[in-house]
């Protein structure tokens, strides 16, 4: 039986859905797995519950923020750790669980190793171009290292292949379909939201600045499934955006379906497992134009893209008085998720860049005694 150690320091939003459902699905397919994390603030706190039974936990110390002492003793632990367990493959998730990996990737060579980004450090614009100037340049440094990329989407491939590497394969995030609970729709209001935490990344001020232009109280209203930055949660709610605070993914669904057009207003993305989500739940999306969510909705067929508040309004508009529309672009979504970002897409591209063939794996059976 294969051993599959995912090594994660950002445990939670939508990388810890990512490793969840990855980790759940290689346990059920017999493979052995572990998980190497450490606890975020944003972490949920039922976090053990999302882990079928058999999967090894094991937390380990890593921040978030650039620490030389933390961040060595970090590897040093994480290099024990993995000697101790001798995995068959190693799987780095975000950037300091993948720097720290792939500096131990040139001097631990057993397994084979692998690292998601699940969205590009340098493209992040919240940190300004001096410090993305630098994480490139980390990132070129490490990129030398014997690790395989797995790009989320098409355009996260890009990127690492222009600035980075040619050693990526393509892994796109998936959606457990038959997990989500379709929306069908609401009689006499138009809900429009999404779902995530509040934060830069999420430009909780272009949602505001939209609900502020288009809702009208008890016909078009506007919510946030998440809660999470004060300054962002000011903005929100000085435009009437309604907050449903921290929920967990299950309650966060249940939101999800009770509302009639999603929007992602994210400054950058790898590939929004929300908007995957929200697709699979048979909504029309209206989302930024930028990596990952431009992997996903394709403008005028199943949902539309934008850059400006006024874009968002003027489409938002058009939705919100057309039902026919709403159905027609949240059906098309349904069958596109279904089509190309189910997790038995994912898993099979996974298992390929493995080198891993579970089905063909059955345990070692046990000797017979008399």
């Amino acid at each position: 039986m294969s051993h599959i150690v995912h090594v994660v320091e950002s445990f939670g939003a939508g990388t810890l859905s990512m490793v969840t459902a990855i980790a759940n699905r290689q346990r059920a397919d017999g493979l052995r797995v572990t998980i190497i994390h450490s606890v975020r603030e944003e972490t949920p706190d039922n976090w053990r519950e999302l882990f079928a039974e058999g999967i090894a936990l094991i937390q380990l110390p890593m921040t978030r923020s650039i620490s030389p002492v933390a961040d060595f003793r970090a590897g040093r632990l994480l290099h024990g750790t993995l000697k101790t367990l001798a995995p068959d493959v190693v799987h780095l998730h975000s950037s300091k669980a993948g720097a720290l990996g792939r500096i131990l990737s040139m001097i631990y060579r057993g397994p084979k190793w692998f690292f998601s980004p699940h969205g590009l450090s340098f493209l992040q614009r919240a940190e300004g171009r001096l410090k993305n100037s630098i994480f490139l340049l980390i990132e070129k440094l490490l990129a030398g290292a014997p690790v395989t990329f797995v790009a989320c989407s098409p355009g996260e491939a890009g990127e690492i292949r222009t600035h980075l590497s040619k050693n990526v394969v393509e892994v796109h995030n998936a959606v457990d379909i038959d997990a989500v609970p379709l929306a069908l729709g609401n009689e006499g209001v138009v809900r429009i939201g999404t779902v995530g935490r509040v934060t830069l990344a999420r430009n909780p001020e272009l949602f505001a600045e939209i609900a502020a232009a288009l809702s009208q109280p008890g016909e078009i209203e506007f919510v946030w499934i998440g809660g999470g930055d004060e300054s962002g949660e000011t903005a929100l709610k000085q435009a009437g955006v309604k907050l449903t605070g921290w929920v967990d993914r299950k309650a966060a669904l249940q939101h999800m379906a009770g509302l009639d057009i999603y929007i992602q207003t994210s400054r950058w993305e790898g590939m929004p497992v929300a908007v995957l989500e929200a697709m699979a739940a048979g909504l029309p999306v209206v989302a930024t134009d930028v990596i990952g969510n431009r992997d996903l909705v394709r403008d005028g067929i199943n949902g539309y893209l934008g850059h400006t508040a006024a874009d968002f309004t003027a489409r938002l508009a058009l939705l919100a008085q057309d039902r026919h529309a709403r159905v027609e672009l949240g059906q098309r979504a349904r069958h596109f998720v279904q089509d190309y970002y189910s997790l038995d897409v994912m898993m099979a591209a996974l298992y390929a860049a493995y080198g891993i063939h579970p089905t063909a794996e059955p345990e070692t059976p046990k000797p017979y005694v008399a």
